[in-house]
């Protein structure tokens, strides 16, 4: 029979539950900061680098963009997630680019894929440009290792959200609540 003070000095085994809440709660801290605002004057190490051409032969570079708030979103023709954010993101730029926000879709399908990156970009009726990952002449993001991706990026160059269904989806209400404080204020129409 074993020794009862023996067993007591045995750790105890976590319980599911526990472990779960916990993780949760770091899940939901760690996206709490990245959307909170970054101290005046801070350097971030995540400032990324990228420059692509467009499917439409224009250059998007986002050094050349400081000054202006910019989402990336990484996506394929074959994700459905990718898709369903479509309507949300052409949404929040037709709201919100007067204002100097920037989109870009970054496809991530094969080159040999192209006409099927056409079709959605016609179909999806997106006003923002698109590029193929692949094509990027500098890229410090990689690719993504799950689809979809969006990325938020502040005048600074800073990286500010990291939006996946998983975590925080991209809708109309999520990223219109990252942006919009990131962008300067309206000006009054004369």
């Amino acid at each position: 029979m074993p020794d009862r003070n023996v067993l007591r000095r045995l750790p105890r085994p976590r319980q599911p539950g526990r472990a779960l809440g916990t993780g949760l709660a770091a899940l939901l801290a760690s996206s709490a900061f990245a959307l909170l605002p970054a101290p005046a004057g801070a350097q971030s190490p995540d400032k990324p680098v990228l420059s692509v051409l467009t499917l439409a032969g224009e250059d998007f570079d986002l050094q050349r963009l400081r000054g202006q708030v910019v989402v990336l979103h990484f996506w394929a023709t074959w994700c459905a997630p990718c898709i369903q954010e479509m309507p949300a993101l052409e949404a929040v730029y037709s709201r919100y680019r007067k204002r100097g926000l920037e989109v870009i879709a970054l496809s991530q399908d094969r080159t040999r894929d192209i006409e099927e990156v056409h079709h959605m970009m016609h179909h999806m009726k997106m006003s923002y440009p698109v590029a193929m990952l692949h094509n990027a002449s500098h890229n410090s993001l990689g690719e993504q290792a799950a689809l979809p991706v969006t990325i938020v990026i502040d005048a600074q160059g800073v990286v500010r959200a990291r939006m996946r269904p998983d975590s925080l989806p991209v809708t109309e209400e999520n990223l219109a609540r990252i942006v919009e404080p990131l962008l300067p204020l309206a000006l009054p129409s004369p």
